[in-house]
């Protein structure tokens, strides 16, 4: 078990730069799907797609954006979020170019993941789905007597007041950061898989992660990304044309490299192309497979017998379960512990 240090969450800066387009999916993400830095762009499942500079693809505008107190816009969301992407960078090329997966690699690429997994459209929408119908059936019960006060006793006013609160910018910013430090703690506990394909034949898109829900023995293509690793049966991310990373919670060490086929690739595509938000990509020049119908977990062609009776028992699970109970209230956690080898 290894410890790696995470980056602060949020920097304090006297100013910051302004950022019109933040990325949703950072350049340093994209590059290695890049030719001359530009990438082929399905636009909204379009068949056609354009070559698009990775200054533009995966972009929203003023995405990260939050207003001070005082009613200054500020980008210093988007400026923590680059601390961390370069951070990442050197450990996420040297797994591309085959490096080891050690507990130093594994650790800083996983806190990548964990907020890459959170920093896009589907966390923000899937939280807000969440929480807005659980404030907006408070009683008055459940407000303090001075926040009841602070709205003349009208309970529909003190509802409307902690929804608007929730859903802060700052709030939810927060909320993505400290939540992906936890998540990267249990990608960084399971067993991680560096698939390699002979070519090109991986898409990605703005949504990369793909989590296999336990449940589900076979599926179609999912439509939203999901966000609880700890309940996946796997966790699949394309890096470059010709690299992907498997997660799954077998009690083995950590295995590289494990080269599939053209099919295992179509396989994984149709799932990272089937949640992508706005925008699915690929590298210039190879238009990749994506195949429809119902599919099963690439981790069958690794471990047959893999299943969520397997993870249920799984000894990598059970300690990242284990760590997550012991953080479960705290909001900031600076460490994220790692497993790469099991005896």
């Amino acid at each position: 078990m290894g410890v790696v240090d995470a980056p602060r969450l949020v920097l304090s800066r006297e100013s910051y730069p302004e950022v019109k387009s933040a990325h949703i999916l950072p350049r340093m993400f994209q590059r290695p799907f890049a030719v001359n830095d530009k990438v082929a762009v399905h636009i909204d499942g379009g068949a056609e797609c354009v070559l698009m500079p990775t200054k533009k693809a995966g972009t929203r505008s003023t995405y990260y954006r939050r207003t001070r107190p005082d009613g200054e816009p500020i980008d210093d969301i988007e400026a923590s979020l680059s601390v961390i992407e370069d951070k990442s960078r050197a450990p996420l090329q040297d797994l591309i170019g085959g490096g080891p997966v050690n507990a130093e690699s594994k650790g800083i690429v996983a806190q990548f993941l964990g907020v890459q997994m959170l920093r896009g459209p589907a966390f923000f929408e899937q939280r807000e789905e969440l929480i807005v119908p659980i404030l907006e059936g408070l009683e008055s019960t459940d407000f303090t007597p001075r926040g009841m006060a602070a709205v003349g006793g009208e309970v529909e006013q003190a509802r409307t007041k902690l929804v608007r609160a929730y859903l802060d910018p700052t709030q939810r910013f927060l909320t993505m950061l400290t939540t992906a430090v936890k998540m990267a703690t249990v990608l960084a506990h399971m067993r991680w898989h560096m698939l390699r394909f002979e070519g090109p034949l991986l898409a990605y898109s703005d949504h990369p992660i793909v989590l296999w829900p336990m449940d589900l023995a076979t599926s179609a293509p999912f439509g939203r990304q999901g966000l609880g690793p700890l309940s996946a049966l796997e966790v699949r991310v394309p890096i470059a044309p010709d690299v992907a990373i498997l997660m799954n919670w077998v009690d083995r060490s950590d295995q590289a490299p494990v080269p599939l086929g053209a099919r295992a690739a179509a396989e994984l595509n149709a799932f990272t192309v089937g949640q992508a938000d706005r925008q699915w990509m690929h590298r210039p020049g190879n238009e990749p497979d994506v195949p429809a119908g119902i599919l099963a977990p690439i981790s069958r062609l690794i471990e047959p017998s893999y299943d969520r009776l397997a993870l249920l028992r799984s000894a990598r699970r059970t300690a990242a379960e284990a760590f997550i109970k012991r953080v479960k209230n705290r909001r900031y956690v600076e460490d994220v512990e790692v497993l790469v080898d099991v005896q």
